[in-house]
């Protein structure tokens, strides 16, 4: 889901079952109540896609309530959309001091945090999230994240597996986890990633994405015929790009059908004249198929 997408989403989702504090159908003050009506006001805007407004509205609800976590929240977000980055993580950080038991901001300030590279915070920022909350598959998510950045692949992959025992059907978990199963060369277990992705949308919505990396595993794996099957579908499910041409076209050639993988090597190259894999492959078909050459796949 794009950022500003995600940030409507979120702000909405927040303002309706978050932006009120403890006792929030009892009276409240005067500053508060500003800041929630600015907090509505400045999600509004967020909806028109209206980015200076939103960030001036949720900064006027801070000023008007600063011990509000909420309006903290939104103002986070929508500095961090405008690129005041390392502002929106202090004003997160300020917010998580304010309501020291909501995990769901420290998971998200460790999300910055490791988007700035800030790795040892982030990590720090994942820890207390845990502790808040053992069973936080948010929490268990970013925490792998870091670990993977920091090399720590074993490790990314259990904090990966522990989020899904949480929040079986996180697509995004899922794709993340077939990522790295692929990265550290276990392919059988990133096709089960993978295939767990693909039953959570109906048959025939299988996203482009997802359908490219299984084919790619089944590559990996020596399963020409089934790679070709999903690059085609690939190639077909949205618009095409080179790199699934490409992809095709290997398959096809490591399937035995070299008059296939040209088509494919050369359609990526209509698309991207400038694609070396593309010309690679074309090139390695040539010389496999001059008289005597020995198989160069």
């Amino acid at each position: 889901m794009p950022a500003r997408v995600w940030f409507i989403a979120f702000g909405l989702l927040v303002f309706q079952s978050g932006c009120r504090l403890p006792g929030w159908n009892r009276p409240v003050s005067r500053p508060l109540a500003t800041s929630r009506q600015l907090c509505q006001q400045g999600l509004a805007a967020a909806e028109r896609t209206h980015w200076d407004e939103a960030e001036k509205l949720f900064a006027k609800a801070v000023e008007s309530s600063p011990a509000d976590p909420d309006s903290r929240r939104h103002y986070a977000e929508a500095l961090w959309l405008r690129g005041n980055r390392e502002e929106a993580v202090a004003q997160l950080l300020e917010a998580g001091e304010l309501s020291p038991e909501d995990a769901s901001l420290r998971v998200r300030a460790a999300e910055m945090l490791l988007e700035l590279g800030h790795w040892e915070l982030a990590l720090q920022s994942a820890q207390v999230a845990l502790d808040l909350d053992p069973k936080s598959a948010g929490a268990w998510a970013v925490r792998g994240r870091v670990r993977q950045a920091r090399g720590m692949a074993r490790e990314a992959l259990a904090d990966f597996q522990r989020s899904l025992q949480y929040e079986p059907s996180n697509r995004g978990i899922l794709l993340e986890l077939a990522e790295l199963y692929l990265r550290t060369i276990q392919p059988e277990r990133a096709l089960v990633s993978l295939q767990t992705l693909a039953d959570t949308y109906p048959p025939g919505e299988e996203p482009q994405q997802v359908l490219l990396m299984e084919g790619e595993v089944c590559l990996s794996l020596g399963r020409y015929d089934d790679a070709v099957a999903k690059f085609a579908t690939a190639a077909v499910r949205d618009k095409p790009t080179a790199e699934i041409l490409w992809r095709l076209g290997e398959a096809e050639f490591l399937a035995g059908r070299p008059a296939r993988a040209v088509a494919a090597a050369q359609e990526a190259l209509s698309l991207d004249s400038t694609h070396q894999p593309s010309r690679q492959l074309l090139g390695r078909i040539e010389m496999a198929s001059r008289p005597g050459a020995q198989d160069r796949r």
